[in-house]
């Protein structure tokens, strides 16, 4: 009878461990698809906020939707290969590089002129190969990202670009001040200043001598190839 008591009772510590173990196990399962359905609903938050961002866009009027066709028209017109050029040259001057042919700051080699098919229509293209443009980093910059985000011109497509910062040095002119005025003499009792003469209080300051310093300015040197479709 001992040892049958002794058996239950170690049934009976065992199946509590086995309970306890079970609840734990049942816990640890909740809260794991609890912390997977936290990031389910995160997501699905982010979503919703995203969407709603999207539905509360007002809707483009007919008027703007016609002013945006009509750009478009109007980007794609025939034009000629020197209307082409006049174009990137235009480009250039509102970004501030210097156009001036004598400056070789901006080179605009030929185009060559293909047919491509895109979609159900057939558009000329314009293929500038090797455009060179050099100045100001900055004013380099907004050229390359006009031509990228056809800012100007819409169907202009930049395929290739290549560009190099140059550190040139130039000449800064800074007029030092004038050497400090030395004390006048005074004049001595009984002295008068002669008729056409005044009595300066100290010696006539010298003009500043011009100084010459060397700076230095961050150019950009770029090489581009650019399309540029067309209407036939």
């Amino acid at each position: 009878m001992e040892d049958i008591k002794n058996l239950l009772i170690r049934f009976r510590q065992s199946g509590v461990l086995l309970f306890i173990g079970f609840l734990l196990i049942i816990y640890v399962a909740f809260g794991f698809v609890y912390w997977q359905q936290s990031l389910k609903q995160k997501d699905l938050e982010e979503q919703n906020a995203n969407i709603s961002a999207i539905v509360a866009k007002p809707l483009a009027s007919k008027e703007e939707l016609k002013e945006e066709y009509d750009e478009v028209n109007l980007s794609l017109a025939p034009m000629t290969a020197s209307d082409a050029i006049a174009i990137i040259v235009g480009i250039a001057q509102k970004s501030g590089i210097d156009t001036n042919p004598v400056s070789d700051k901006l080179i605009v080699p030929s185009a060559a002129v293909r047919e491509e098919t895109v979609g159900e229509g057939t558009y000329q293209v314009f293929s500038f190969t090797n455009i060179s443009v050099r100045g100001d980093y900055d004013d380099v910059i907004a050229f390359i990202s006009d031509l990228d985000s056809g800012t100007t011109q819409e169907a202009m497509v930049l395929k290739r670009v290549t560009i190099n910062q140059i550190e040139v040095k130039v000449e800064v002119e800074e007029a030092t001040e004038g050497e400090e005025a030395t004390e006048g003499e005074e004049a001595t009792e009984g002295e008068e200043a002669t008729e056409g003469e005044e009595a300066t209080e100290g010696e006539e300051e010298t003009e500043g001598e011009e100084e010459v310093e060397i700076g230095t300015r961050i150019e950009a040197n770029a090489t581009l190839d650019v399309d540029l479709y067309t209407k036939l």
